[in-house]
């Protein structure tokens, strides 16, 4: 008898596929900002002298700090996401 599920199985098996580089292309993307972002820190963070400083740049040095961690932590989200995709793909190939 012919398995009626395998055409659905192979579409979902190239969805859970396109999802995984979709989510990986993401993260590289993400994980690029972040790096970007930390630069811009330090450069504000170092390169400016604290005589020359204004309030306003002392809080864009806090708020680029506090981005880069946000990005950081959404890069170890996609990681997992991958993994999780990764390992639905295996179960559905097997």
């Amino acid at each position: 008898m012919p398995d009626l599920n395998a055409p659905e199985s192979s579409s979902n098996s190239r969805a859970v596929e396109r999802a995984l580089d979709e989510s990986k292309q993401v993260k590289k993307t993400v994980e690029e900002a972040a790096d970007e972002l930390a630069v811009v820190h330090v450069v504000l963070d170092k390169g400016v002298s604290e005589d020359a400083r204004t309030d306003d740049l002392d809080r864009a040095i806090e708020q680029t700090d506090q981005i880069e961690k946000k990005l950081s932590k959404s890069v170890d989200l996609l990681e997992k996401v991958a993994e999780a995709l990764e390992t639905e793909n295996h179960k559905k190939a097997s």
